[in-house]
């Protein structure tokens, strides 16, 4: 079995996150709308901009798919959860059918991942692609077509890793990166990306490589438009190994220097070095390769005044881990607001229950226990319906 675990686990901010979620988790039977408003990393970015190789580190190494020409065409959400027994499963999330039409959204498990070795994920994960672009097609019974119904789609395959070592709950998620080959295709794909990153309660991590020109790519412009102060925005600057070995090119590694030092970002760009290929993945270590860059730009007297923190893996997480648990904290009084206005609807039907002259007093005695401000909203809640259950068998 693949061991998954995100290295944001890691991080110094991460127990305090942990104690949050561990108390949201116990409101999640009554807080339907919790996965809604979880707060979940959002990565795109240009075609080829090395997306699912950052979100394959930060899961830990999910073998996402990668390649040189398209590779994601729908969207990737991976959800890492704590549970009793381990269980890593992909399934399908249906939203729209093989004419782009909206139907009610469906989510059907595809394949249990649990006992596989990463190269039959991979493999997984890209059969699952291929069936939420063929919507018609039934990956029970039925083949995949040579040609598929949808080149990109709104439909998203799902990848769940739970167990009891996920102590880190997590969601992120990967998007088709942005085409400029195909007029419809690139027309699609950024409403899609605007979809997802238009949620307050995402975190946008826009992916930038450093061998095009920064202010062209379609990552930077939607990140400003979508959060122009930046407060839930963090850039990840890649391929920079393709550029650092190019001393005299002094205009481009200001660009960029400036970018990472915090252009336009509350919260910084990072430099991630990603491996060149599965190859250079599989022989080299990628946080030595890491090293290696960093060391290499800091030699150049343009990056000299840059931090230290905007270099790395480990700094990049430590920055998300940070925001996820802000993130979280400023979800609470939603929460705490939805089941204030569940308690009152209990109250109210509790009130308009018929109840036996001789069992009032009991009753009484239990709901204004139940409707004390001081007991906890969940236990409330429960008390509540406790009282409901009384009122009727009473009755």
């Amino acid at each position: 079995m693949v061991r998954l675990n995100s290295p944001l686990a890691e991080t110094s901010s991460a127990r305090d996150y942990i104690d949050i979620m561990s108390e949201i988790k116990k409101l999640e039977a009554f807080y339907h709308e919790f996965e809604e408003n979880n707060p979940t990393i959002i990565v795109f970015g240009d075609q080829s901009s090395g997306k699912s190789t950052v979100l394959q580190r930060l899961t830990g190494g999910l073998p996402l798919p990668r390649g040189s020409t398209k590779s994601t065409v729908a969207p990737f959400k991976i959800r890492m959860l704590q549970s009793e027994e381990p269980l890593h499963k992909i399934s399908l999330r249906y939203v729209e059918n093989k004419n782009r039409e909206p139907i009610h959204p469906s989510e059907v498990d595809f394949a249990v991942i649990t006992d596989l070795d990463e190269l039959e994920i991979e493999e997984k994960l890209r059969e699952a692609q291929r069936y939420v672009q063929n919507p018609s097609i039934n990956f029970k019974n039925e083949r995949l077509p040579p040609d598929d119904e949808l080149s990109y789609t709104k439909n998203v395959v799902c990848v769940t890793i739970s167990g009891p070592e996920q102590m880190y709950n997590l969601s992120l998620v990967d998007l088709p990166g942005i085409t400029r080959s195909d007029e419809n295709n690139e027309a699609f794909v950024l409403s899609l990306v605007n979809e997802y990153i238009k949620k307050e309660s995402t975190i946008l991590v826009p992916v930038f490589q450093a061998t095009s020109d920064i202010a062209t790519q379609c990552a930077c412009r939607l990140a400003r438009e979508t959060d122009p102060n930046g407060q839930r925005t963090v850039g990840v600057l890649t391929k920079m190994d393709r550029i650092v070995d190019h001393q005299s090119d002094d205009e481009k590694h200001l660009e960029l220097a400036t970018l990472v030092k915090g252009q336009g970002l509350v919260n910084g760009t990072y430099v991630i070095r990603n491996p060149s290929s599965v190859l250079s993945e599989i022989h080299e270590d990628p946080d030595e390769l890491e090293k290696e860059t960093i060391r290499k730009l800091k030699q150049h007297i343009i990056w000299e005044d840059v931090p230290f923190d905007r270099f790395g893996l480990q700094n990049l997480t430590m920055k998300l881990s940070d925001l996820q648990r802000k993130e979280h904290k400023r979800s609470l009084p939603k929460i705490r607001s939805f089941l204030e206005d569940r308690r009152s609807e209990f109250e109210e039907k509790l009130n308009a229950l018929p109840l036996p002259l001789d069992t009032n007093s009991i009753i009484h005695y239990l709901s204004n226990k139940v409707m004390n401000t001081q007991v906890p909203l969940l236990a409330a809640i429960a008390g509540t319906i406790v009282c409901m259950y009384f009122k009727k068998k009473l009755y």
